[in-house]
């Protein structure tokens, strides 16, 4: 009796305006950490601070939050939960033009970050990420397209993950 074989396929790699905002938040980060750079770029889109998520909203019926009211706060969060659910896969020669090498695994000690799915407005000149440093902290940011380059606008519901 044989036993079928099933292929475990990779995650699709990143492409297109989801590529142009990881890339354009990266350098951020980047520039943000210099005084204790994060050398690796962890190689699949995540979300695993999705539980932490609540306590950054801790007044979602505020007026703005990331650019976004109440309800609107809701739905982006919800979409960047099940947009993360499937995978993207960043590809070596990305991550080594923005001057970090790749993790295939998040290990603490090798500092890293790591990025959410991307989710766009109706316009396509907003964006929001979610990015995780380090395994100890993280927010949601914004971005936004102007002149066809992508900068953060603003990073809202930080978090910190507790230490085990």
């Amino acid at each position: 009796m044989s036993v079928p074989a099933f292929a475990v396929w990779p995650p699709p790699a990143a492409e297109g305006e989801e590529l142009a905002v990881w890339q354009a938040m990266a350098g951020t980060i980047s520039r943000d950490n210099t005084g204790k750079p994060l050398k690796m770029w962890y190689s699949q889109s995540d979300f695993t601070a999705s539980s932490f998520i609540s306590s950054a909203l801790s007044d979602p019926d505020r007026d703005e939050f990331c650019g976004l009211n109440g309800a609107e706060v809701k739905q982006m969060v919800s979409r960047l939960k099940s947009l993360s659910l499937e995978p993207v896969q960043l590809d070596d020669d990305v991550a080594k033009a923005a001057g970090f090498k790749i993790a295939h695994k998040k290990n603490p000690r090798a500092r890293y970050f790591a990025m959410s799915r991307v989710v766009f407005d109706a316009s396509g000149n907003k964006a929001w990420v979610s990015v995780e440093l380090n395994g100890e902290r993280g927010s949601i940011v914004q971005m936004q397209k102007v002149n066809g380059e992508w900068n953060r606008t603003s990073r809202c519901g930080g978090w910190y993950m507790p230490q085990d």
